[in-house]
């Protein structure tokens, strides 16, 4: 009968739980953890038998509560399972790839990582670690924190699904997914999540071709520890997280692959993944994927909720990345003011990655005391880095042999990055006649260079960075020419013409330059930066500790600079990476030309070259890295008044004025032709650095940026009201704003601004321009607020009429008003309007000095 039958499917269930399982059950049936059930006496469960189980579960709470709470306590042991196997996994990772053995505990080294929300559109096809610097947002940034992807806004209706966060390489998107299923599993964060499973994209990729399966068969694949759960239903909350959606090897056909509902029909992995991205199956699961920019766009807009961006390590986070990691003060510090010295160092410690790669070397070169200094360019740190690397793979004197894996491993680097592939297999190894076997034992000495991944059915290999695959691939081109006169870059029949010709060490710098130039999305730059960088004799003398490399001289090196700025003449604004390729060749006449030229602190006293600017250009985007040689930091006031300035000067004087060691107190744009464009995008990143200031220090004093803008500019609408209001919260004491046809609409954020109590405004000078009554009274409501500093405010020439006039008296009558200087002059206030700001001129509060002029104008 049916009540048989019940204790019947009781027992079988009971009966496949070991004894400890068993326990486990039975003392969730005498804790109060069980909402809404009663729990049973110790006494009366401890020791019984697993039929005495089943009878004391009926007894207690009938047949169908028997069943229920079975399977909550059932759901509660494979939830508690789960939990336990991913902190396993992910309490203890491999950072970058540590020693064999050495593994590091990752809430001891997690730094916080920079995290945005809202990036979808700005994906680009640029060069990954290029565009982490160059690029600014083409919307607002706003800041999230990594647990809270899935958290709606306030008043925000629209359940989030499936959010994708996208980052370069190396920047830490996997540590951020670790991050979060660790605080899941350690019970920290997002406790109404009832399973998570985190399915990264390379594990999955063994699968591809296999047999059909369903959804539950490949989760008890992956996750052995759930494999009693048959179905997940509808009634608990899942999180799927798909890690490095640019290794899968799946097609993703969206549009062709069947509807797939049911989560225990079989089906290819391909209709799996992209039924459970587009809620077709288990709709009600949250999904969260990861990806590099270039691969983004494979999963449709349509089926995306959320965009997301990690953005690296902002300034502090690079220091205290340094100190956890270190685990030695004075080391980091060192380090920390090494990295500093060194623009390209410090550009590149934004990667999380990278800063790893600088702590590994320069770690080592400190404790044992490596004579000839800190390395102080990329192509010295990843070379000290391949020493690093090797000092722990052989044993014994350099060189090596010259068929040595460092070689092969430079060949597949070259290889692999003419292809555009991060990830490579058995075959593409065997192109370079690496084997396996030298694969692994590379892998276990070497591992911060190379990676192996192990899986079900063939082995992953990959570099650990993209950059560290840009480097080898360099050596590999480099090393070919020099002991082979070999030029790799060429097709086949030109490299065996060219070997016909005398050496020219510039003629492969020439290839090597047109190719990068002739890349569309900028992924040959620092490839370029790294083959130039291994020209200079120096590098070349380190190179040859590992490979058995002939020192060339330096002779060529005066014909490639000549060659580089001949390209730079060409077309300077698209050159800006060779200004790089200038600096990896210690050439900086260009910079310090017009480093040189800035120190007068005026740009109108001559016309600078297109290449001249483009210099400029190159200075301030990379001078956060050193606060001595910033342009804008030589000087607390610039003008640049009358300098045919338009739009495609503001992006890159934005990004100089963002910068922390910027000491510019004074900056004149008077008669420019920016255009709303223009001054929109300086609006923009003043007000994302106001945002990050009100939020480190209400301290005026310690601001490092104060502005005094004189932004008069003839005949330029000028509706910039982001930047009026960024522009007071950076603390400026005198901001004129006159004759820039402003209306009423930019009152509010005005007044909003002088309120604010970071704000030091002082002076605010707003004649000469159109207000109407709503904008004034708006003005008017931030004027009386007790944060609001100002002391002096001119209205003249404003077309104010006498019904505005109320809302000026109410300002002087204020208790909090500071105003002592208020100019009105030549508005049509009449008589009427001038007795009514004699009321407030009256109060006890008033503590206006000077009333200018106040002639009433009639029409």
């Amino acid at each position: 009968n049916e009540m048989a039958s019940v204790k019947e499917v009781l027992f079988a269930t009971l009966e496949e739980l070991l004894p400890e399982q068993l326990n486990t059950f039975q003392w969730y049936l005498t804790s109060d953890v069980l909402e809404g059930f009663d729990h049973i006496p110790r006494g009366r469960i401890n020791g019984v038998s697993r039929t005495s189980t089943v009878d004391l579960l009926v007894d207690t709470y009938g047949y169908n509560g028997a069943i229920t709470i079975t399977v909550t306590v059932l759901l509660k042991m494979k939830l508690k399972l789960l939990k336990s196997t991913l902190r396993e996994k992910y309490q203890n990772i491999y950072e970058g790839n540590a020693e064999e053995g050495d593994t590091v505990y990752l809430n001891k080294i997690y730094t916080k990582l920079h995290v945005i929300e809202g990036t979808w559109g700005g994906f680009t096809e640029e060069h990954e670690v290029r565009q982490q610097r160059s690029t600014h947002a083409t919307t607002e940034e706003t800041t999230i924190e990594a647990s809270d992807i899935f958290k709606p806004k306030l008043n925000q209706e629209k359940r989030i699904r499936t959010v994708l966060t996208q980052g370069i390489p190396g920047v830490g998107k996997t540590f951020c997914v670790q991050k979060f299923t660790l605080s899941w599993a350690e019970g920290e964060e997002n406790q109404d999540i009832t399973f998570l499973f985190l399915l990264p994209f390379r594990e999955l990729n063994p699968n591809i071709g296999g047999r059909d399966c369903s959804l539950m068969q490949l989760l008890h694949q992956f996750f052995p520890v759930v494999k009693a759960l048959e179905k997940l239903g509808t009634d608990c909350k899942v999180l799927f997280i798909f890690d490095g959606l640019d290794e899968t090897l799946l097609p993703l056909n969206f549009k062709q692959n069947k509807v797939l509902r049911d989560e225990t029909e079989p089906a290819s992995l391909d209709v799996l993944i992209t039924n459970l991205i587009t809620g077709d199956l288990l709709g009600n699961a949250l999904i969260w994927i990861t990806s590099r920019p270039a691969a983004a766009s494979r999963v449709p807009r349509k089926h995306i909720h959320q965009w997301t961006e990690v953005k690296g390590f902002a300034n502090d986070q690079r220091e205290e990345y340094f100190k956890r990691h270190l685990r030695d003060d004075k080391l980091a510090i060192k380090i920390i003011n090494h990295v500093k010295s060194s623009r390209s160092l410090y550009i590149m410690c934004q990667i999380p990655v990278f800063c790893w790669i600088a702590a590994t070397v320069m770690k080592k070169m400190l404790r044992d005391n490596v004579p000839g200094g800190m390395p102080n360019s990329l192509t010295e740190m990843y070379i000290y880095l391949l020493l690093c690397q090797t000092d722990r793979m052989v044993e014994g004197p350099y060189p090596m042999k010259s068929d040595n894996v460092v070689l092969k491993l430079a060949e597949l680097a070259f290889r692999q990055l003419e292809k555009g592939k991060l990830i490579f297999y058995e075959a593409d190894l065997k192109e370079c006649s690496m084997s396996i076997e030298e694969a692994t034992i590379y892998t276990g000495v070497c591992t911060e260079v190379f990676i192996m991944e192990g899986k079900r059915r063939r082995e992953v290999f990959s570099f650990v960075h993209l950059t560290i695959q840009e480097f080898l691939a360099a050596v590999h081109v480099h090393y070919s020419y020099v002991h082979r006169k070999e030029n790799v870059l060429l097709g086949y029949l030109k490299r065996m013409s060219t070997k016909l010709l005398p050496k020219s060490v510039f003629s492969l710098h020439k290839t090597a330059i047109e190719k990068a130039l002739e890349s569309p999305d900028g992924h040959w730059d620092l490839f370029l930066r790294f083959l130039l960088g291994l020209s200079l004799k120096f590098n070349q003398e380190l190179l040859s500790r590992v490979l058995p490399l002939k020192v060339d001289g330096e002779e060529d090196i005066a014909k490639t600079v000549q060659f580089i700025k001949e390209k730079i003449h060409e077309d300077p604004e698209a050159k800006l990476n060779l200004f790089h390729c200038l600096s990896e060749l210690k050439e900086k006449s260009l910079v310090q030309e017009i480093q040189t030229f800035m120190s007068s602190g005026r740009l109108a006293a001559k016309k600078l070259s297109p290449v001249q600017w483009s210099a400029l250009t190159f200075e301030l985007m990379t001078s956060e890295a050193t606060e001595e040689e910033t342009v804008f930091g030589m000087h607390c006031f610039s003008r640049l008044d009358r300098c045919n300035l338009t739009v495609n000067c503001c992006e890159v004087l934005a990004s100089a004025l963002s910068l922390s060691s910027t000491r510019l107190t004074a900056l004149d744009l008077s008669d420019n032709n920016l255009k709303d464009s223009g001054v929109n995008l300086l609006s923009q990143i003043f007000h994302n650095i106001s945002l990050q200031t009100t939020v480190t220090s209400c301290d005026c004093k310690t601001c490092a940026l104060g502005l005094l803008i004189f932004a008069r500019m003839n005949a330029t609408l000028f509706y910039a009201v982001d930047l009026l209001v960024a522009v007071i919260f950076l603390f400026c004491l005198y901001f004129r704003l006159h004759k820039c046809k402003l209306e009423g609409g930019c009152c509010e954020a005005l007044a909003g601004a002088v309120s604010t109590e970071c704000s030091c405004l002082r002076n605010l000078d707003l004649s000469a321009n159109d207000f109407h009554a709503a904008g004034v009274k708006a003005l008017c409501v931030g004027l009386c607020s007790h944060h609001c500093k100002l002391e002096t405010l001119r209205l003249n020439r404003c077309k104010l009429k006498e019904s505005y006039c109320a809302d000026l008296s109410s300002v002087l009558n204020s208790e909090s008003s500071n105003l002592k200087t208020l100019d009105l002059s030549n508005n049509s206030l009449k008589d009427f309007g001038v007795s009514v700001l004699a009321v407030g001129l009256r109060s006890p509060h008033c503590t206006l000095e000077t009333l200018r002029s106040v002639h009433p104008l009639h029409n």
